[in-house]
């Protein structure tokens, strides 16, 4: 009777196979262990329970380890439960009793893994994390074959298959946000659902902490320990230094310790929920550390933290040294404010927002009470969303309104909510009601923030009049972060002025700042800018100057959102000039730097440039999942990614050729306040985008869309005239001109301006490739066969390089429509074929081949058939018959071009 094959587990397919190849392994005589380690709810036994399934339907005998005979040799133990090859199941091996671990050695030592070996077993064990000797000299085994399988979390869309067939259906945004919370665990997800828990409920939900707990209890002590510095340890300490700290607590927790574990050991056993290289290891998801961490007695968390302060530096040392003061420490909180306001010089906003808060955390009175201001303003220049949330507690501490006001007001910029941010602000600056004693380093510091906020909405005109009350004051700067201040003060200025249109007077206000900053972290922020200026003022090869030394500052000095925000509009320049390799890394690195930092800057624009190169590379997948972000996660309320926002959703609408699609987006920009900054900025580009999507919105335009395109193209004329260096990534007012003509049938004055775009499109190697295309299809439509197969061959060999994947492959069936079948023709009807399609009549053919007229009527009427063709014309102007033959045949007498040598 063939067994039956166990349910399949989900998002196990790489695991799957491991198993598979061991059972194989085990088939063709050769012995194997296969182990399986995982934590509590990861799978362990579900996948062991369809590997027993699939051992036994490919012909193993099934045998638990219990059940093999302590009195008999292994070969006999294994025979009375009949021929092989055997499986030998052996479940939860951490929890295996002193015979069963007894039966498991024999079976290892007596087991041979020689091929042809009698008789040959295979060992299919499960574990979690256990120094047990046995357990890992299994995996040691198991490791040697490649089939020891560790169980972390499962895919997202298989986590989906397996809460459905619970009777979960959950939301994208639910399943997410439970994914995230369980890391992919599926016992935990299930218990998750199974609470009927929302979005909000599940990021806050104690369960995953509440289902490790038993986990972390039932752990022996040496593992315990260290998973409780790893916990502790968020600075992803080398592997040593954390097994170290690990023994030396649990020697002082444990007198009868006599052999400590290997720090090897510790790593090893513990590997289903760690990360990393093995040198710097840290637990894998953030449930395991909380869990972890709630179950530390206080005290025993205080002498933790001093042992891993004695073994480590720099803010890792300093986190700890503050974890395991149990009171103020003044002495601590000055070396820390110290250590704060040097990194601080260094350039290292955060590490000094970090360090200030710290020395905060030990402080107490005045002291703690200045600190606090310290922090908060460092964190804010540090832009760290993150550290302004943390420190948001410690606010009301303050007893100061003015200052809680400032606080809140700058909480709330970080969190995105600019309307509230302005009214907390003038509610202090403009009341008639405001504090006449509001000290001017107070409302100085005020005025830079209102500024942010006011750049960031792309309000101009209030960015202006902040700028020039900031600048009416006259304030001693005594402060380092003041100081710090002063210069970010600069780079608003700067900001404000290009919000204005003011391109040339912004560039020259930069050159003369990044003198002036020389060495810190705004001089790298002030270079992304200037590049991105230079770009939109035409200044390509100055742009591209200016990114590739920020770039290469990035790595010394600059604050990580402002590298988030310069690398994202870096790579939205990169995929409008074409390169689009250096785009889709540096929108990649920018999200993943925004998973790290929590932080939304540069995001959006980095989603943009990724959607439009998905939907050009014809990746469907990728496409959607960045569109989606597009469309309904958007969290930025500042110009310029809104703007290229607005650009990806209707560019790849109308890669798309959802023409309807583009107009409407670009329909709710123009209503938009983004319009008319756009157009003092310099961005009009959009333009050519709406043009492009009207003439292709139908196939027999309208008078009224014709006359909608005409009054169109004059205003975006007017526009390119006033200032003609500006960048127009997605096409000229000419190439516009060019279609339009088409549209009408004006073929001559459509070939004579694509020809112009060609050339004006120069930098921009996507829309130069656009423009060969259609000039190609507008030659063919004239009959102009040679010149089309040139224009589309220098379209195909862009498009090739770029990967436009669907516009390749167009044009490529363009110059191919016909040739597949040319080649069924004799050599005879291709050289009439050719006379053909350069227009000559059958007498001139008959004369200039030296042939009767009959026989080129004879030749004419079998090659259409054969072409598809139904007459002459058709075949004049059919694509890619000319290029067969680059000129006529010669007209030698004596000579017949129908002949090949």
């Amino acid at each position: 009777m063939k067994a039956k094959t166990a349910a399949v587990v989900l998002g196990r397919e790489p695991e799957r196979a491991k198993v598979l190849r061991a059972i194989y392994s085990t088939l063709a005589g050769r012995s194997a262990v296969c182990l399986l380690e995982g934590t509590i709810g990861s799978g362990k036994s579900a996948l062991a329970a369809e590997a027993r399934g699939r051992a036994e339907a490919a012909g193993l005998r099934i045998v638990s380890v219990t059940d093999l005979s302590a009195t008999l040799d292994l070969p006999e133990a294994l025979e009375q439960h009949g021929p092989g090859p055997h499986c030998v199941v052996a479940d939860d091996l951490h929890r295996a009793s002193a015979k069963t671990k007894q039966a498991l050695d024999r079976l290892v030592e007596q087991g041979s893994r020689a091929p042809g070996a009698a008789p040959p077993v295979l060992l299919l064990a499960t574990a979690s994390p256990t120094t047990d000797p046995l357990v890992r000299r299994l995996a040691k085994l198991a490791a040697h074959t490649g089939t020891r399988i560790t169980l972390r979390g499962i895919p997202q869309p298989e986590l989906a298959k397996l809460l459905g067939q619970h009777g979960h259906h959950l939301s994208e945004p639910l399943l997410s946000a439970t994914h995230r919370r369980a890391a992919g665990n599926p016992g935990i997800a299930l218990r998750l659902m199974s609470a009927g828990l929302d979005v909000a409920a599940v990021e806050a939900s104690t369960i995953p902490q509440s289902y490790l707990e038993p986990e972390i209890t039932g752990l022996e002590p040496c593992l315990r320990t260290f998973l409780e510095v790893l916990a502790l340890d968020s600075g992803g300490s080398r592997a040593e230094i954390a097994a170290e700290a690990a023994i030396l607590a649990l020697r002082a927790a444990r007198l009868d310790l006599l052999t400590p574990p290997e720090p090897g050991d510790l790593v090893e056993a513990l590997s289903p929920i760690l990360s990393g290289n093995g040198q710097e290891v840290h637990l894998a998801d953030q449930a395991w550390r909380e869990a972890a961490v709630a179950l530390i007695e206080p005290v025993h968390r205080r002498q933790l933290h001093k042992l891993l302060a004695e073994r480590t530096t720099g803010l890792p040392r300093a986190r700890h040294l503050c974890a395991a003061a149990a009171q103020m420490d003044p002495t601590l909180g000055d070396a820390l404010e110290a250590q704060g306001l040097q990194a601080l010089d260094a350039g290292d906003y955060s590490a000094s927002a970090e360090y200030l808060a710290l020395a905060m955390s030990v402080s107490h009175g005045d002291e703690r009470r200045r600190r606090m201001v310290s922090a908060s303003l460092t964190v804010g220049i540090a832009e760290n969303p993150g550290g302004v949330v943390e420190l948001f507690a410690e606010i009301e501490l303050l007893e100061d309104p003015i200052l809680i006001s400032f606080f809140q007001a700058g909480l709330a910029f970080f969190t995105g909510e600019l309307a509230q941010a302005r009214r907390l602000l003038l509610g202090v600056l403009r009341s008639p009601g405001a504090p006449e004693d509001l000290e001017d380093l107070t409302r100085w510091r005020m005025l830079i923030l209102l500024c942010t906020v006011e750049i960031a909405s792309a309000e101009e005109q209030a960015a202006q009049a902040a700028v020039a009350e900031l600048r009416e004051l006259d304030v001693e700067l005594v402060s380092p972060i003041d100081r710090v201040l002063s210069r970010l003060l600069v780079m608003h200025e700067v900001y404000a002025l290009w919000n204005t249109g003011a391109i040339e007077e912004t560039i020259t206000r930069l050159d003369v700042f990044l003198i002036e900053a020389a060495g810190t972290a705004e001089h790298t922020d002030a270079l992304y800018f200037r590049g991105r200026a230079h770009y939109y003022a035409g200044h390509t090869a100055a742009a591209l100057d200016d990114l590739e030394r920020a770039e290469a500052g990035r790595h010394h000095r600059v604050v990580p959102a402002a590298a988030q925000r310069g690398m994202a509009e870096q790579a939205m320049i990169d995929f409008q000039l074409g390169r689009w390799t250096d785009a889709i890394l540096r929108a990649e690195r920018v999200i993943a730097m925004a998973r790290t930092s929590q932080d939304w800057r540069g995001l959006a624009s980095s989603h943009a440039v990724l959607a439009m190169v998905a939907v050009a590379h014809a990746d469907e997948t990728a496409a959607a999942e960045h569109t989606d972000w597009l469309a309904h996660h958007v969290t930025t309320a500042s110009a310029l990614p809104l703007y290229n926002v607005m650009i990806a959703m209707a560019w790849t609408a109308r890669m798309s050729g959802d023409h309807e699609r583009a107009l409407q987006v670009i329909a709710d920009f123009r209503r938009s306040r983004l319009n008319s900054w756009s157009d003092a900025v310099g961005l009009i580009g959009w333009r050519a985008l709406e043009l492009d999507a009207l003439l292709d919105s139908e196939k027999n335009l309208s008078a009224a869309k014709l006359a909608e395109a005409e009054r169109l193209l004059e205003t975006f004329s007017q526009k390119v005239a006033l200032r003609p260096g500006l960048p127009l990534p997605f096409g000229h007012p000419v190439a516009v001109r060019a279609k339009l003509a088409a549209r009408r049938g004006d073929l001559v004055r459509a070939v004579a301006d694509y020809r112009a775009a060609i050339w004006l499109s120069t930098d921009f190697p996507h829309t130069r490739a656009r423009m060969h295309h259609l000039l190609g299809v507008t030659h063919r439509e004239r009959g102009e066969h040679i010149e089309a197969d040139e224009q589309l061959e220098a379209a195909r060999d862009i498009f090739a390089q770029l990967g436009a994947s669907p516009e390749l492959t167009a044009v490529k069936g363009r110059l191919l429509a016909v040739a597949g079948r040319y080649a069924s023709l004799t050599p005879r009807e291709r050289d009439i074929a050719h006379l053909i399609s350069q227009g000559r009549t059958n007498q001139e053919i008959s004369e200039g081949l030296f042939v009767s007229k009959k026989t080129v009527e004879y030749h004419v009427s079998n090659l259409l058939p054969k072409l598809g063709m139904g007459s002459r014309r058709e075949l004049w102007t059919a694509a890619a018959v000319a290029s067969q033959r680059t000129s006529p045949p010669a007209q030698t007498p004596g000579f017949s071009p129908g002949v090949r040598a």
